[in-house]
C-alpha cells in the first residue's frame, strides 16, 4: 500500500530527525526542501516555481495585497510542484505544505509536530552552538516564515489541528516515543483501511 507522510512542524521540535528515521524505518524515500529542490533541478522544472521550492519568504504585505480571484492557481502550485517530483509514490516529505498538496491522496498522512518553547530553543542552541537568546530569536523568525510560507501557498492556517491527521507535542513524548506514536498510528490506519 502506497503512504504519502507529510511532516509540519515548528522550528526545533525535530520534525527533520523524525521523519528520516520514519522513513528510514519505513524503506521509503525522505523529502525535505533540499531534495526536493535537487530533484526539481534535476527534472528541469525549478524555474517553474522557484519561489515554492526554494521558500522565498514572503512579505506578509505583498501576499495581502497579492490576493485576488487568482487564489486557486497560487493554491495549485504545492500539489502541482510536488505531483511533478514524486507523484503517487511512497514518500515522507518535510514541511513543502505537503499535507496541502496531498490532500487529495487517499494513503496521505499528515502529521504537525510542536514543542513547548523553552524546549525547542534549548534544542536549536545546543545543537548549532548558539546562545538561548540568538535561538530563541531563530526559532520564532523560522516558526514566522514557515507559517507565512504555508498560508501564502494553501491559505490554510499553519499548525491549526484542523489540517493534520495527527499533532503532537515532542517535548512531552520526546522523539523516540513521539517516533513510536506516528508509527503506531498509520499501522493502525493502514489495518482499518
Amino acid at each position: 500500500m502506497n503512504r504519502a507522510i507529510t511532516i509540519s512542524r515548528e522550528y526545533g521540535s525535530g520534525g527533520r530527525e523524525i521523519g528520516e528515521k520514519l522513513a528510514q524505518r519505513l524503506g521509503i524515500p525522505f523529502y525535505d526542501k533540499e531534495r526536493i529542490s535537487e530533484l526539481a533541478k534535476e527534472k528541469d522544472i525549478y524555474d517553474k516555481y522557484p519561489d515554492y521550492y526554494g521558500e522565498i519568504p514572503v512579505n506578509t504585505l505583498l501576499y495581502t495585497i497579492s490576493v485576488t480571484e487568482e487564489d486557486d492557481v497560487l493554491y495549485d502550485k504545492p500539489k502541482k510542484a510536488l505531483a511533478s517530483l514524486i507523484d503517487g509514490q511512497d514518500c515522507v516529505v518535510l514541511g513543502r505544505c505537503g499535507n496541502y498538496a496531498f490532500k487529495d491522496r487517499k494513503d496521505k498522512i499528515s502529521i504537525f509536530l510542536t514543542g513547548d518553547d523553552d524546549k525547542r530553543i534549548a534544542h536549536i542552541a545546543g545543537k548549532h552552538g548558539y546562545s538561548e537568546r540568538k535561538a530563541a530569536n531563530i526559532v520564532k523568525e523560522t516558526d514566522d516564515r514557515r507559517s507565512s510560507y504555508h498560508e501564502y501557498y494553501s491559505g490554510e492556517t499553519w499548525g491549526l489541528s484542523d489540517n493534520y491527521d495527527l499533532c503532537v507535542n515532542v517535548s512531552k513524548l520526546g522523539f523516540d516515543k513521539t517516533l513510536k506514536l506516528i508509527e503506531d498510528y498509520i499501522d493502525t490506519r493502514i489495518s482499518n483501511e
